[in-house]
């Protein structure tokens, strides 16, 4: 229980209502066996010849009947009255029972809701705060799987269970001791019993934890198939590969199926292994209540009470058995939990980060080298200065470490050797939300939020004027087509901007760069979507947006970064040319090349992919 026990910190804020669960909890518990006990007194009322024999000696075989007194006549009224009052004294405790029983289902819903809204947020906060490198060793499936489907076992398994924690480990308790009440024989002769139970319960308990988490493991890979089968479906049906993907998805959807189908195996078994336990025992004690009786020990309504106690301690053995497997169903989710809060892959911040009011944008890097998860250097031995105002563009073929250079800026990643600054500051001494605030990025991969256009442009800025939402959107050429939609900026946009064309799309994702106001822009290949036209203009208003600021522009369509003040090709993640535009075609080096492939193939004479030279970006 220990995964579970770790989880109690997320109730402090809740102490008080846990305090008062706890209090209900507690009395839903006592209530039940006190409630029972009372039948006695109704019992009594309705066999009083078994209760006035009650302390007459037993006879042993052979021995006279001594001289007994006359037993006390009751008549029907007397009877009546005392099983009258004997029955309103059990309808109360009843009553009572009830209603501490409902107010305890109530708090222990309150408080495991509560708990586990603040799992699901601590959770999605921690992997707000985690470094890219972590998402790059982590498929996405398997994170929304820890985030829905673990905290969903712990929903069921855990939230509405928890009332049974204490009323049924209390119910056993004080059931007990009211039966010890009626005759210790009879309580002491179920000792046998308890082993056995808690035995099977610790044995089949061990085996539910052990396939819940596999089955969680399972359930985050069906999670993962399911994410690439739709995320890439348009892919899918290009290639005709439904069939393949299809397949996939079935072999993770059985695994999880037989899993799921042991573990209901090994739950199903439970109560009735324990409930053939506990009904051995029940017939044991009427055999052995009868012996009671007649040998004066035990009254009729004893016995009776002591049977629905024997009962109701039998139902409360059963409910903590199969709360037990709950437990650890919910025990192997909360593992997974925590195992993924204690991962610690954020960037380090310094106690004392340096924040910045103001930025201007010179941009140093100092013997910069980096690798993705240790593998070949994307980047090697940067040696670069980016002046403020500076527009830069960076060109070269596919994995020549352009974007590498994009994402080492904004610090998404810390380089694994030398250092990067801005205005003479390492920008791993900066508090990485702060110094983000002076950057804006239009990434190669457009992604807009869902809501409307208007939200999606203002995520830019959060208190962005009306005006400077309109303004930015003209200045990426936006404004015209969001006012031909139907409802304007109002336009809902869908999931992931789907209900917007690819060029749309990209000059909202530009329009939100804009607004933001940033000393540092940096565009990844922002415009590949758009058509020449659009293109052309978004230029122009980016010549007037990028005026004092500094820019980092990643070259997809050469032709595009003919004016940028200085020009860097990168080869293999090493720096092989740089200046403009006209020196480098002069050169006749690697530019020259790839900048004669694109212009060709926009003539069309050659067939551009057979120059190996070649690359958009």
């Amino acid at each position: 229980m220990r995964d579970l026990w770790y989880l109690r910190k997320y109730l402090r804020p809740y102490r008080k209502v846990v305090i008062v669960a706890g209090i209900t909890m507690f009395l839903a518990g006592a209530l039940v066996p006190e409630a029972l006990s009372r039948t006695k007194a109704v019992f009594d009322g309705i066999f009083p010849d078994t209760s006035a024999m009650a302390g007459i000696p037993s006879i042993e075989p052979g021995e006279a009947a001594p001289d007994q007194p006359a037993l006390e006549e009751m008549t029907a009224e007397q009877m009546q009255r005392q099983l009258l009052n004997a029955a309103i004294t059990l309808f109360v405790f009843l009553v009572l029972a009830a209603c501490a029983d409902g107010a305890a289902v109530w708090f222990a819903e309150y408080v495991g809701q509560h708990l586990l809204f603040e799992l699901r947020k601590s959770l999605f906060d921690h992997l707000q705060s985690l470094s890219m490198s972590f998402y790059d060793r982590h498929r996405l499936g398997e994170l929304i799987s820890r985030v829905n489907n673990d905290t969903m076992v712990l929903q069921r398994n855990f939230g509405s269970n928890l009332v049974w924690l204490i009323s049924s480990p209390v119910s056993v308790a004080y059931g007990v001791y009211k039966m010890w009440e009626f005759s210790p024989r009879l309580t002491v002769s179920l000792t046998v019993i308890l082993p056995l139970v808690l035995g099977i319960t610790v044995v089949l308990g061990r085996r539910v934890r052990m396939l819940s988490r596999r089955m969680q493991q399972q359930l985050a890979e069906l999670t993962t198939a399911l994410h690439e089968g739709l995320a890439a479906i348009r892919v899918i049906k290009i290639f005709g590969i439904q069939r393949e993907i299809a397949e996939h998805f079935g072999k993770e959807n059985t695994d999880l199926m037989h899993t799921e189908m042991k573990t209901a195996f090994t739950r199903a078994i439970n109560s009735p292994i324990v409930g053939i336990t506990i009904g051995l025992a029940m017939v044991s004690i009427i055999v052995l209540g009868g012996r009671e009786i007649a040998a004066g020990r035990m009254t009729g309504g004893d016995l009776m009470a002591f049977i629905l106690l024997l009962q109701a301690v039998s139902s409360a053995v059963n409910r903590v058995s199969r709360l037990n497997l709950s437990m650890q169903q919910a025990g192997a989710a909360a593992g997974r939990h925590r195992e993924l809060l204690e991962v610690d892959e954020r960037l380090p911040v310094v106690d004392d980060p340096i924040t910045l009011d103001r930025i201007d944008g010179r941009i140093v890097f100092e013997d910069v080298s980096f690798s993705y998860l240790g593998r070949s250097p994307a980047l090697t031995n940067i040696d670069l200065e980016i002046q403020p105002g500076e527009v830069v563009a960076f060109a070269g073929p596919s994995g020549a470490g352009k974007t590498t250079i994009a994402n080492l800026i904004p610090r998404l990643y810390d380089p694994t050797h030398g250092r990067v600054l801005i205005d003479g500051v390492d920008v791993r001494q900066m508090d990485p939300q702060a110094l983000r605030e002076h950057i804006s990025i239009v990434p190669q991969e457009t992604l807009l939020f869902g809501g409307t256009i208007r939200e999606n442009i203002a995520y830019g800025r959060r208190n962005a004027s009306e005006e400077e939402i309109v303004g930015a959107a003209k200045a990426a050429n936006a404004h015209e087509f969001i006012l031909k939609l139907p409802s304007g900026y109002d336009t809902q946009v869908g999931e992931r901007g789907t209900q917007l064309s690819g060029g749309q799309r990209q000059r909202v994702a530009i329009a939100r760069a804009i607004v933001r106001e940033p000393s540092i822009m940096i565009l990844d290949e922002a415009t590949s979507s758009l058509d020449n036209e659009s293109e052309t203009a978004i230029h122009r208003a980016l010549n007037t947006v990028l005026k004092d600021r500094t820019a980092i522009i990643i070259a997809h369509r050469l032709s595009t970064i003919r004016d940028a003040d200085r020009i860097i090709v990168l080869d293999g993640g090493v720096i092989v040319e740089a200046g403009k535009h006209d020196e480098l075609l002069a050169r006749s080096g690697l530019y020259a090349r790839l900048y004669r492939a694109h212009q060709t193939e926009h003539t069309g004479p050659a067939a551009p992919w057979e120059d190996p030279a070649f690359d958009h970006g």
